[in-house]
């Protein structure tokens, strides 16, 4: 990995554009907390947030801004993203913050395998976006009934996000 890249710690210009990422030469051990701008509409941005989960083995928290501006172009359904899950990917993670959610079908299918697969989870906090793909109320009641990998996993349902 080119070393101006590594000390920067800025992936946005290593992920600008259509590269697909999935595998990296290294892993962020010392990585707890991580803030992703990303979103779930394409196939790269979807890979490139599985290999950034895959390769941060103790992270902690996480938060996901996910881009106004994109409708989903890809169907990533359940059983394609719960094929990119690993053993122990996201084993301790905590915390996860989704603010701009759109309630598309890849974003939904992402928050119930995180749901389903982190044991240590506590807290997950969703905010939605300027344009919603279905009604708020359906949706939170549904988010409220995906089964859970933890037993102390609190679903917040934090309404219409700011600005960020």
């Amino acid at each position: 990995m080119h070393s101006s890249f590594a000390g920067s710690r800025d992936l946005s210009a290593f992920l600008n554009g259509a590269n697909i990422l999935e595998t990296l030469p290294c892993t962020f051990g010392n990585l707890k907390s991580l803030k992703l701008y990303t979103q779930f509409s394409e196939l790269s941005s979807i890979m490139s947030t599985f290999c950034l989960l895959r390769n941060a083995p103790n992270l902690e928290r996480l938060k996901i801004m996910i881009d106004d501006g994109v409708g989903q172009k890809y169907e990533a359904n359940g059983e394609f993203q719960n094929a990119q899950w690993t053993d122990g990917m996201c084993a301790k993670l905590q915390f996860v913050q989704i603010t701009g959610i759109h309630w598309f079908s890849n974003e939904l299918c992402f928050i119930e395998l995180i749901l389903s697969k982190t044991r240590l989870l506590r807290t997950l906090s969703v905010s939605h976006g300027e344009k919603c793909s279905m009604s708020n109320e359906g949706v939170v009641n549904k988010l409220l009934n995906y089964p859970r990998a933890s037993s102390h996993a609190k679903v917040l349902y934090e309404g219409k996000a700011k600005k960020y």
